[in-house]
């Protein structure tokens, strides 16, 4: 006789199985029991600018920042580029249908942004310095790739609108565009002029989080500012552990990105603050009500930031063997041990990225944690910054079916870069590039993905590289 309690433990033990064979186990425990120190500091800055991609992010990641600021009388500016709309298990919840309309994401963006309100007032930030910019909530990283010129703005996957429809924002009806992102970033960073920007990191996975840091980053290189910048993190594989409030261990960094060009901070807490923070949190009520346990894991006595270093890519003399199996000039490695184990993701795993110069040509190497595979498509993309003030342009390449092609997704986009067909050996591509004007080149902004039956699946974060001279 099959009993209930059987039933319950076979449906737990696939459950268990299921996930386990997603998750990996082993990093969460090492994340949990890691006990690494990280350099601290106590100034959040003189004039602090905080750029988040959505209600909740600014406490999550900075709060203890927010109330130092307040208690030294420090000028502090929040602005919150999208408004959560389109988050559809918190608009499901919140609306109480299955199905939420247009008009139900529109509403749930309202809301999460009298919950920053209201949180911001537990942390002492008055209204008047809460920025809300009313970008599409999902829509940020295409902004970034493909939306940029602003005479095609990308229309929401939750309101179904291509601009700002909200009368609370910066600029309502402002047009979804990658531009008018970066117009109205530059304008509010030369009205302001803050001495620290705080902004995510572009390790996470979360594509409205890399997608904005990109954008800032983005942004400060074009406006060739000087001032500190602060990089917080929120989604990542088994990170933070455990998920719930933990007010005497300190945020530390997940033990896999060691390798990743990060270098870590942290800003420690007073026990009020760390009260405080937890109560701001609380008044997320649209994602307690879904999330409450991974939002009461930034809950802990320090709050953690980094850097990004600019990567300097070599000039070589003599060109390597790029079939060598040990990717020649790695810059980046990527750790991949939580992806699905089937192979055709594993071939879409990204786990290195290397580049050189070598005879006037920039070569950018990737390697995937699978041989390449035809149905798996891999771009490797380009923001130029050169010396000329506003002098920007912008490569995206793509390798379709073990073909190399270039795409013309703005104004300022060039075409007619292709050196070579890509060199494919197994799980590694090389693609060979000319590079307009490298004498007059300040910075390449390049980052890289894989896409699998039009998904996103994986990434090489975006960072900032120099040839060397």
């Amino acid at each position: 006789m099959i009993t209930r309690r059987t039933i319950y433990f076979s449906l737990f033990t696939a459950l268990l199985i299921g996930v386990s064979y997603i998750m990996n186990w082993g990093m969460a425990i090492a994340n949990f029991t890691e006990k690494a120190t990280v350099p601290t500091f106590d100034d959040p800055g003189q004039r602090i600018l905080i750029i988040v991609p959505h209600p909740d992010d600014e406490t999550l990641g900075m709060a203890g920042v927010i109330q130092r600021a307040v208690e030294l009388k420090r000028p502090v500016k929040v602005v919150v580029v999208t408004s959560g709309e389109s988050y559809k298990k918190a608009a499901m919840v919140f609306c109480g249908k299955k199905n939420p309309t247009p008009r139900d994401f529109y509403k749930l963006g309202l809301a999460r942004q009298q919950e920053s309100i209201a949180a911001m007032r537990i942390l002492g930030l008055p209204r008047k310095d809460l920025i809300f910019l009313g970008f599409a909530d999902g829509s940020t990283r295409f902004l970034w790739s493909q939306y940029w010129d602003n005479n095609r703005p990308r229309v929401s996957g939750g309101t179904r609108v291509a601009y700002a429809p909200y009368d609370t924002v910066y600029k309502p009806r402002a047009p979804y565009t990658g531009q008018t992102l970066v117009d109205e970033l530059t304008e509010i960073i030369k009205d302001f002029k803050p001495t620290d920007i705080y902004y995510p990191l572009a390790d996470d996975i979360h594509p409205d989080h890399w997608a904005v840091s990109n954008f800032v980053r983005y942004t400060i290189t074009a406006m060739n500012l000087n001032v500190r910048e602060h990089m917080f993190l929120v989604h990542h594989p088994q990170w933070p552990v455990p998920w719930m409030a933990e007010k005497n261990r300190p945020m530390l960094p997940p033990v896999d990105m060691k390798n990743s060009n990060t270098e870590w901070q942290a800003f420690e807490l007073t026990p009020k603050e760390v009260n405080m923070k937890q109560a701001a949190i609380k008044q997320y009520r649209t994602q307690t009500e879904v999330m409450e346990p991974f939002l009461m894991g930034f809950v802990r006595k320090t709050e953690l930031f980094a850097t990004k270093p600019v990567i300097s890519i070599p000039v070589v003399s003599s060109k390597p063997d790029l079939r060598d199996a040990d990717l020649p000039h790695t810059l980046l490695k990527v750790y991949t041990g939580g992806m699905l184990n089937e192979e055709i993701y594993r071939s879409a795993a990204l786990t290195k990225l290397a580049a050189f110069y070598h005879d006037n040509k920039l070569y950018v190497g990737l390697e995937s944690a699978k041989p390449i595979s035809k149905k798996v498509i891999y771009h490797i993309e380009m923001r130029l910054f050169y010396k000329d003030p506003g002098d920007i342009k912008r490569i995206d390449l793509g390798v379709v079916n073990g073909e190399l092609y270039e795409y013309k997704r703005a104004e300022n986009s060039l075409t007619n870069v292709i050196a070579s067909k890509p060199f494919i050996e197994r799980n590694r591509i090389w693609i060979e590039v000319n590079i307009p004007h490298v004498d007059n080149l300040r910075y390449i902004f390049m980052g890289a993905d894989s896409i699998y039956r039009n998904r996103l699946i994986d990434k090489i974060p975006w960072n900032m590289y120099v040839i060397s001279k």
